[in-house]
């Protein structure tokens, strides 16, 4: 009974030791999991975190050397169609050999003035984007980088603006702007991830995202005062931003709507305050890919040691063999794991390297290796420095290594690499120092960009401004030479000009004046003879009396055809009632003489020269003859207003109008006729009309001092 009592406690003792020791196991089992995961995770947010940093940050100077070139100077200063066209170009050149969306020129004011999309659909120009963070902080001297989806082009992208001076470098005179893609980005770092990855604003709105669905949503729940502050800055478009259901609980993790549990990690962007890059991962599916292999293993030895407790050794002994099993896959999979990391960071397209405090070289990727023309050993153990050039070595010695052992960061450091063959490389170097447990850098992590091809381009093209800066000088010497001579010419055919419409006019007086008062006369002396012989006719003579009777008819309406003929060339009523009486009288005979409505509008116009007078008159003379001729129209509307101290004579009809694009390259005597009048009299005529919408005919005039009676 003793022993079974003893045999009971040992199996007892061995079951409660064997689940105390299975629980103890998975307890430290799943916490050395779960650390793993969380330097995983932190080691690849930390790699997605430098390369992002990378990319945000490609064009910052880029965009610095737009700003300083004189074409975007002169475009700012002198907005003539050459200027305007020169930017043009230095634009479609930044934006062809940067690859990126668009780079426009902003003035003072906010408004785009060039754009290398000015002839998209979704063109900057005449856009007003002074409300964009980046321009107000450019306009007041910063340089900005800023992320945000077009107002215009609805695309996310990446701005970088820069402030424009004026040939003295003290004022600033507009804002030069790069906007990149987002896309590219999103698709090169972040679809690799089957989790849940975001890039957010300091709000919580997911900007860049490996799930569709999740774009432009709220990661947290934000009060209806953070989402007016959102969509007031106009940063994300007009929305909505709905929540995607994410909310943290105190442990720091994550739940979603099903509430379902995510494991919640999170790191800074360096110089973009607030944005961070967010990963989660399903807690229940790291629990099952941790528990999956220990219920497989701990179960069946529970249940073994319950039922089998004789044979307690060779469960143990079984137990420990697949421990060592677990222990070498673990391994395994530790050692896969650092492969993966070693294979990304030796294929990675870029220079990189590492060193030790003593500044030699512990380890290089492949491709640092292939730039140089070096093979490993050659490198391994080597002073980084042996491969500059002197001028690098002796500034990197002396300045940067100090610097950067003290503070373990250093970014875009122009260093000269010297290749194997002896070939020169100009990069940007930028190193981050890798810390101990007292904090000191034992050794950095050091990313190479070469920038030789880019640094000879900049070259070329100073090169090629400069001469086109010289070039520009000479043919704005010889425009404003030819602008002169064209200015002179012009002066003497605008003197001509008048002379000839005022001897016409003289001309058509005079003639007007001797067909009323001489041939009127005469005409007037014929009707009363012609009367007398009709009445005596009447009674010598019947047929003979009604042919006299025709005379009479005939001489009247000849009197009044000349009474017309006077009218038309020179209407009395102009020179002694003024030009307001004389546009109604004229209407009132266009009316009489058609079946079209003529409706004059006026206001109080004061008196004005003659000179001036006449070019109106003749101006709605002409334009109501050509709606009367052309048009079928059924009404006119005349109209003759004073506004801002200027003459302003507008003519419309309802009839069938025409294409201006096409009648201005046919020559048309009456429309250049009036054109004519319009800027000999210091105005300008405004022809609008489209075919089976009317023609309206505006006349503007600037009345100055002398043009007053």
């Amino acid at each position: 009974m003793r022993l079974r009592i003893i045999i009971l406690f040992l199996a007892a003792f061995a079951f409660l030791s064997a689940t105390t020791g299975a629980w103890l196991y998975y307890y430290s089992f799943k916490n050395a999991a779960f650390q793993k995961l969380e330097r995983t995770a932190h080691t690849r947010l930390e790699l997605l975190r430098r390369q992002l940093s990378f990319y945000l940050s490609e064009h910052i100077k880029p965009v610095k050397t737009l700003a300083g070139t004189r074409e975007l100077q002169n475009a700012l200063g002198n907005t003539s169609l050459d200027s305007i066209y020169q930017a043009n170009l230095i634009l479609d050149n930044f934006t062809s050999s940067l690859d990126i969306n668009v780079s426009y020129l902003m003035g003072i004011d906010g408004v785009t003035i060039c754009s290398s999309n000015r002839n998209d659909r979704d063109s900057f120009v005449e856009k007003d984007f002074s409300f964009r963070p980046y321009f107000q902080k450019a306009i007041s001297g910063q340089p900005s980088t800023y992320l945000a989806l077009g107002t215009t082009s609805g695309k996310r992208g990446v701005y970088y603006s820069h402030p424009v001076y004026d040939s003295s470098k003290e004022k600033i005179i507009g804002v030069a702007v790069i906007k990149a893609s987002i896309e590219h980005v999103e698709e090169t770092l972040f679809f690799s991830s089957e989790n849940p990855l975001f890039f957010i604003d300091p709000n919580g709105v997911i900007f860049i995202s490996n799930k569709e669905n999740y774009r432009f949503m709220l990661l947290w729940e934000l009060s209806q005062n953070a989402l007016w502050d959102i969509a007031n800055s106009k940063q994300f478009g007009n929305g909505p931003w709905q929540w995607s259901g994410f909310s943290m609980a105190q442990d720091q993790n994550v739940f979603d709507r099903q509430n379902i549990k995510y494991l919640f990690s999170s790191m800074d962007l360096d110089n973009y305050p607030g944005w961070k890059i967010i990963y989660l991962r399903e807690h229940k599916a790291i629990e099952r890919q941790v528990a999956a292999p220990y219920v497989q293993i701990v179960g069946p030895v529970v249940l073994s040691v319950s039922l089998l407790t004789g044979i307690l050794v060779l469960i143990l002994y079984q137990l420990a063999a697949r421990e060592i099993v677990k222990r070498k896959t673990t391994e395994k999979e530790l050692r896969l794991s650092e492969e993966r990391y070693r294979r990304i960071y030796h294929k990675t397209p870029v220079m990189l390297h590492s060193i030790d405090i003593s500044g030699n070289i512990v380890r290089v990727s492949d491709h640092w290796l292939d730039v140089m023309g070096y093979d490993r050993k050659e490198v391994i153990g080597k002073p980084l420095t042996g491969f500059f050039s002197p001028e690098s070595r002796e500034y990197a010695e002396t300045e940067i290594f100090p610097i950067f052992f003290r503070t373990g960061f250093c970014k875009d450091i122009p260093y000269i690499f010297i290749k194997k063959d002896g070939g020169r490389i100009d990069t940007l170097l930028s190193s981050y120092g890798v810390r101990n447990d007292q904090g000191d850098v034992i050794r950095s992590l050091a990313v190479s960009v070469d920038v030789t091809e880019k640094n000879r381009n900049q070259k070329a093209l100073q090169h090629a401004k400069e001469k086109l800066s010289r070039y520009s000088m000479d043919l704005e010497k010889r425009v404003n030479q030819r602008t002169e001579q064209l200015q002179s010419a012009q002066e003497s055919l605008k003197d001509l000009s008048k002379n000839i419409i005022a001897s016409q006019e003289r001309e058509k007086a005079s003639v007007a004046r001797e067909l009323h008062d001489h041939l009127g006369q005469v005409l007037t002396a014929m009707r009363i003879d012609a009367v007398w012989i009709e009445k005596y006719l009447n009674t010598v003579d019947t047929n003979a009396g009604i042919r006299a009777a025709k005379m009479c008819s005939l001489i009247d309406d000849t009197i009044v055809d000349v009474r017309d003929m006077a009218f038309r060339l020179r209407p009395r009523v102009l020179d002694d009632l003024g030009l307001v009486d004389a546009l109604e009288s004229l209407l009132s005979d266009f009316e009489k003489r058609s079946n079209v409505s003529c409706v004059f509008k006026h206001d109080d116009i004061p008196k004005i020269n003659d000179t001036l007078a006449t070019a109106i008159y003749r101006i709605g003379q002409e334009a109501v003859t050509n709606s009367l001729r052309h048009s079928s129209a059924t009404t006119i509307i005349v109209e003759l207003s004073m506004k801002n101290n200027n003459l302003i004579l507008v003519v419309q009809d309802n009839g069938s109008g025409f294409s201006v694009e096409k009648v201005t390259n046919i020559p048309r005597l009456g429309l250049e006729g009036m054109k004519e009048r319009a800027i000999l009299a210091g105005g300008r005529l405004d022809i609008l009309s489209k075919p089976g919408k009317g023609t309206r005919i505006c006349c503007t005039i600037k009345l100055r001092e002398g043009d007053n009676d």
